[in-house]
């Protein structure tokens, strides 16, 4: 067999970009399935909005649980 021979074709490269295109599509279709769903539940608040206020929420949860947790008792408890 020659290098020639081991070669892919040019047609399974192309293959290979047009299925992970595909993936791509695909994953985009059901993100924007997702964002109309939550957009008709509620129109007045964007979820990405809503998305970067629960992030926040839950970043500040962990601070101050761990700040909490760094604190030595104080008394007898």
């Amino acid at each position: 067999m020659s290098k020639e021979d081991k070669k892919e074709s040019p047609y399974e490269q192309v293959e290979g970009k047009l299925d992970t295109i595909d993936l791509c599509l695909h994953n985009a279709q059901k993100e924007i399935a997702e964002l109309v769903r939550r957009m008709k539940e509620s129109p007045e608040v964007c979820p990405d909005e809503e998305d970067a206020d629960k992030a926040i929420q839950d970043a500040l949860d962990n601070f101050f649980v761990n700040d909490l947790l760094k604190q030595k008792p104080i008394g007898d408890a």
